[in-house]
């Protein structure tokens, strides 16, 4: 026998090495081929996949344009009436301010008005009073006269009463 076969490591143990590592290489060949076999499928599934992605986005957009469309004019429209509401309530505060200021430049006009009228008021009831105080002098001029002339009838002259006798009297 030789030393080989002695030892157990003969022709036969290294054929079996060959064999196994033949028999391996193709397993392991075979899998790395069902991978690829796997992964093709699979990119094939995606490719499938992104044209039905597409096309359902293409979809989309053909539907979606009218509702864009439509936003865009809903938006536009809002812009439109949001300024007109702005330019109205601009007019509106500038009318506001516009008559604020003719009311306090007509209350400034009414309260000179109502000097000017209490001034007036004042000076025709001084005017009143002097008239008052004439008339009464008059009548009291007068009944001094009718006096005077009744006396000269009995003979007794009359004597004027001074002014303060004559408030005295009528007091």
């Amino acid at each position: 026998m030789t030393a080989a076969q002695e030892s157990g490591g003969g022709p036969a143990t290294s054929d079996f090495l060959s064999m196994a590592e033949a028999i391996s290489t193709i397993v392991l060949g075979v899998a790395v081929l069902g991978v690829l076999v796997a992964l093709l499928a699979v990119l094939l599934q995606l490719r499938k996949l992104a044209r039905s992605v597409g096309a359902v986005a293409k979809r989309m957009e053909k539907d979606a344009a009218p509702v864009m469309d439509r936003a865009r004019s809903v938006a536009e429209n809002v812009d439109f009436i949001t300024m007109a509401i702005r330019t109205d309530v601009q007019k509106l505060n500038a009318s506001v301010s516009s008559l604020n200021d003719r009311l306090k430049e007509a209350s400034v006009r009414m309260e000179e008005r109502i000097q000017d009228f209490t001034a007036l008021v004042e000076v025709l009831q001084n005017e009143a009073e002097d008239l008052a105080l004439d008339t009464a002098a008059a009548v009291r001029g007068v009944r001094a006269g009718t006096k005077s002339l009744a006396a000269e009838e009995h003979e007794e002259p009359y004597v004027f009463p001074s002014s303060s006798e004559a408030d005295e009297a009528e007091e």
